[in-house]
């Protein structure tokens, strides 16, 4: 009942539309029922006429030219037709309400889900796969739609033409409408189970369709890879496994859906059998007319498209909820890292000083801590490093800065305030990200380095890009700045995607700044240019440097040296040599590694 409750509240915005769009299905309902009485009333009285002119010769024809008659069969005719174009015309408008109003549902639930989606933490992404997420974000909204369209027009219609109908039926004849509608309770036990069947696998065919999506999208996005390694007709092989069991769930469905369309038919023609049967009778007694078989005829024709609709009403109904709850799973996931009471809104600045207390931290659903008892201090437009192996804890240590993840136990503190009263926004506008792994949208240069700003200019831009070191690159491009790259920056090399990044964080202008092993793809010598620069640029702003090439920063004010999660070392690049430490090891073994490149 809850789910249901948060699913109609999609209705109240447009709750006058969808009334108005009720109250033209109803009428439209109302003007067919009187098809058939006009069509009953025509028959009747031109068997009267028939009857009367018995005796005249060529008695047919001079029914259809007689005068009354004429008029008779004209003005039904008329009434007819009007009849049938008022229903046209309400049906019409019906569609242009309920059903366009449930575009625009969909409208705002596809966004409803895509905000939610950007606001929830790291770590619903890191437990979700991107083909399940991005299905439940197009798809299932699609087919959620169906439950505010269709199934709600065709319930609504199922209803109103059922109720006109059945009164007329029992207005006739009683007794004829018991016999017709005998077969509908066998239907109705029909339908429900069904409707349980539809339901479970509709759920598990969205599942399948999500794990297929995922593969499918994986294997475009690392397109380059398996092409080197020629392992072409293996992801096919990969993919035709999952299309197959996608296959085998959709075919169990379609083969009840298939049993169902049928059997439909078949009540409905046992309807009509039975009218024909016991009209006819009824008829010979002298208590019902020819017309009277007619219409019956047509009112249960009539109730065909009810009936038979119930089958697709609860098809869509049963694959909206289904898709419905894979939708509001993610609507109320929780939202661990955002504003709440703790929040202190007076925050209007940030200064830069950082500090580290107590902090330990493990990946969600893992056991082993990724850092533990760290404590470090960054003071204030101090330029700090952090360097160390491969897997010490580096990436996840600045990763907490911007509360991309919080920490498990110890607290973060930015000029002396806990991040956690800090607003969201605020930090994370106050704080420029390089990560190691460098992303560029299929969008312009300019507007790749512009992307975490909303009024940047093509001067501010320019200047980035100058500061990053890879203005003259993007010069030599034909369309300079408005030159559109690639999925994933593939125009552009490993060190200009690199430097790119490096000019989106300059240009919003932070007070916190982290390079993330953001120079790993440059040479040495554009690498010096760089750090110049940023020497420059980054004075009186916080900054850190993480690298696996001491090079890079060694004239850092303060260099932290992290192994398995914990500070082991720290100090300026010559108090660490002096120590004699693991800094020292890693520093004199990169510069034989250098030597033995020359050599």
């Amino acid at each position: 009942m809850g789910s249901f409750k948060k699913l109609n509240r999609y209705f109240k915005k447009y709750k006058g539309t969808i009334v108005l769009g009720s109250l033209f299905l109803i009428s439209s309902n109302f003007f067919l029922v009187w098809i058939p009485i006009l069509i009953r009333r025509t028959i009747d009285q031109v068997q009267a006429y028939k009857s009367s002119a018995a005796n005249i010769p060529d008695g047919i024809i001079n029914i259809l030219t007689h005068p009354e008659t004429g008029w008779i069969l004209a003005k039904n005719s008329l009434l007819l037709v009007g009849t049938a174009l008022l229903y046209g015309l309400l049906l019409f408008a019906t569609r242009q309400t309920l059903i366009v109003t449930s575009r625009k549902i969909e409208f705002d639930l596809r966004n409803d889900v895509f905000s939610k989606l950007l606001r929830l933490p790291q770590k619903f992404y890191d437990k979700s796969k991107s083909g399940d997420v991005y299905v439940r974000a197009t798809e299932d909204v699609s087919k959620t739609r169906e439950y505010f369209g269709p199934a709600y027009m065709y319930t609504i219609n199922t209803i109103s033409r059922a109720g006109f109908v059945i009164t007329m039926m029992f207005i006739v004849s009683p007794e004829l409408t018991w016999w017709a509608l005998l077969p509908l309770p066998f239907l109705s036990a029909f339908a429900y189970w069904v409707s349980g069947y539809i339901n479970d696998y509709s759920r598990i065919i969205q599942e399948q369709y999500s794990t297929l999506a995922g593969r499918a999208q994986e294997t475009f996005s690392s397109i380059r890879l398996i092409k080197a390694f020629n392992r072409e007709e293996y992801e096919q092989q990969r993919f035709e496994k999952e299309s197959r069991a996608y296959r085998k769930k959709k075919l169990r469905l379609d083969l009840v859906e298939s049993l169902f369309h049928p059997t439909l038919n078949f009540l409905i023609g046992l309807s009509i059998i039975i009218v024909i049967w016991k009209a006819g009778l009824l008829v010979i007694e002298g208590v019902l007319t020819v017309g009277n078989i007619v219409e019956f005829v047509v009112y249960v024709a009539y109730l065909t498209w009810p009936v038979a609709s119930l089958g697709y009403t609860v098809n869509r109904f049963q694959q909206s909820m289904a898709s419905w709850k894979r939708i509001d799973s993610i609507l109320t996931e929780h939202e661990d890292i955002a504003d709440n009471i703790h929040t202190d809104e007076s925050i209007s600045e940030i200064k830069g000083r950082i500090e580290f207390v107590d902090v330990a931290f493990k990946y969600p659903g893992t056991d082993e801590y990724a850092l533990k008892d760290l404590n470090l201090t960054v003071e204030e437009g101090q330029n700090a490093a952090i360097v160390g192996r491969t897997g010490s804890g580096k990436t996840s240590l600045v990763r907490l800065l911007p509360r991309l993840y919080d920490t498990t136990e110890g607290k973060i503190l930015i000029d002396g305030t806990d991040i956690r009263k800090i607003p969201v926004d605020m930090l994370r506008q106050n704080i420029g990200i390089v990560p190691q792994d460098t992303f560029l949208f299929s969008d312009t240069i300019g507007e790749n380095i512009a992307f975490g700003t909303t009024d940047a200019s093509d001067k501010d831009v320019e200047r980035a890009a100058e500061k990053a070191q890879v203005r003259d690159n993007i010069l030599q491009f034909e369309k300079k700045f408005e030159t559109i790259l690639g999925e994933r920056g593939i125009t552009l090399s490993g060190g200009q995607k690199q430097r790119t990044a490096i000019a989106r964080a300059l240009i919003r202008d932070p007070q916190i700044i982290i390079l993330d092993d953001s120079l790993s793809a440059v040479d040495t010598k554009t690498e010096e240019a760089i750090l110049q620069h940023l020497r420059n640029e980054l004075q009186g702003r916080t900054t850190i440097m993480i690298s696996h090439r001491i090079s890079t920063i060694k004239d850092a004010d303060i260099i932290f040296y992290i192994e398995n999660g914990i500070i082991a070392e720290k100090g300026t690049h010559r108090e660490l040599l002096n120590k004699n430490g693991r800094y020292s090891t890693m520093y004199n073994k990169q510069l034989i590694e250098e030597e033995l490149a020359e050599i």
